[in-house]
C-alpha cells in the first residue's frame, strides 16, 4: 500500500530530470542544426552586397528608336545589347543581348570610365547650352536649319539598375542628362536572361547636385559589388587549388 502511494511522488521527481534531459538534447543536436539551416537560407538574402547593382548599361543611340548598348557585368565580363522601341510614346523597350566578352580587368575599366565621362561630358554641355541660351536671350524659331555634325550626339547615355528579385526584374535608372532621369523596371522574358523588357514609368526633374550625387553613388555601390565578387572567386580558386595540393 505504501509502495503504491510512492508512485505518483516518484513521477514528480522525474519531471525535472525529463526536462533537463530533452533541454541537453535540444541544445546539442537540434538547435544546431536548426541554426545552420537558417543560416543556409537567409545567408543570400541578407548578404548587404546583393543591394548592389548588378550591371550598368552604357546606350549609344541609334536615330530614331535603336540603341547599342554596352552592359559591365563584372571586372572580366561585358555584354552587348540591342535595344529597340516598341511604341512611340518612349515607354515600352525590347532589348536582346548580341554577343558577350570576357576582357582583361584595365579593358574593362577603360571602357567603364571613359563611357562614364562621356556621360558627364554631355550633362555638361547641356547645362552649359541652357545657361548660354537663357544669358544671350535666344529663342528659338521655327524656320528650316541645316543640318550639322554635333559630337554631342554621339554620347551615350547611362542606365543603372537595382535587383529586386534575384537578377531576373530590377529597377534601375536612365540619366538623360544631369537633371532629367527616367525610371523604369527591367524584367527578364527568358529564363538565359537573353531577351528583356524595359518599361519607363516615372520621368524626374532633380536638382543638378542630387543628380550628380546618385550617380556617384550608385557608380561606387557597383564598383563595391564587382570587387566583392571577385574576391569572392579568387578566394574559391585558392581554396580549390589548395584542395588538389591536399588530395595528391
Amino acid at each position: 500500500m505504501q509502495q503504491g502511494k510512492n508512485k505518483p511522488y516518484q513521477f514528480v521527481n522525474r519531471l525535472p530530470s525529463c526536462y533537463y534531459l530533452l533541454k541537453r538534447n535540444w541544445l546539442s543536436e537540434f538547435y544546431p542544426s536548426l541554426c545552420r539551416k537558417i543560416r543556409k537560407y537567409s545567408n543570400n538574402p541578407l548578404d548587404p552586397f546583393n543591394l548592389c547593382p548588378r550591371t550598368i548599361l552604357f546606350w549609344y543611340f541609334i536615330p530614331p528608336y535603336r540603341a547599342i548598348g554596352i552592359s559591365i557585368l563584372g571586372l572580366q565580363e561585358i555584354a552587348v545589347y540591342g535595344r529597340q522601341q516598341i511604341e512611340p510614346n518612349e515607354t515600352i523597350y525590347l532589348m536582346f543581348k548580341i554577343l558577350e566578352l570576357k576582357p582583361p580587368i584595365p579593358l574593362t575599366l577603360l571602357i567603364m570610365f571613359a563611357s562614364l565621362g562621356l556621360v558627364i561630358t554631355d550633362g555638361a554641355n547641356k547645362i552649359v547650352q541652357a545657361v548660354r541660351s537663357e544669358y544671350e536671350n535666344i529663342v528659338p524659331k521655327d524656320e528650316p536649319v541645316a543640318p550639322s555634325f554635333n559630337p554631342f550626339n554621339l554620347t551615350p547615355r547611362m542606365s543603372i539598375y537595382f535587383p529586386i528579385l534575384d537578377d531576373h526584374t530590377s529597377i534601375g535608372f536612365l540619366t538623360i542628362d544631369l537633371r532629367h532621369v527616367e525610371i523604369s523596371i527591367k524584367q527578364s522574358l527568358e529564363p538565359n536572361d537573353n531577351i528583356k523588357s524595359l518599361i519607363r514609368f516615372i520621368d524626374l526633374y532633380s536638382p543638378f547636385p542630387l543628380q550628380i550625387g546618385i550617380m556617384l553613388l550608385s557608380v561606387s555601390l557597383f564598383l563595391c559589388g564587382i570587387i566583392f565578387r571577385f574576391s569572392l572567386s579568387l578566394n574559391r580558386e585558392l581554396l580549390d587549388e589548395i584542395k588538389h595540393s591536399l588530395n595528391r
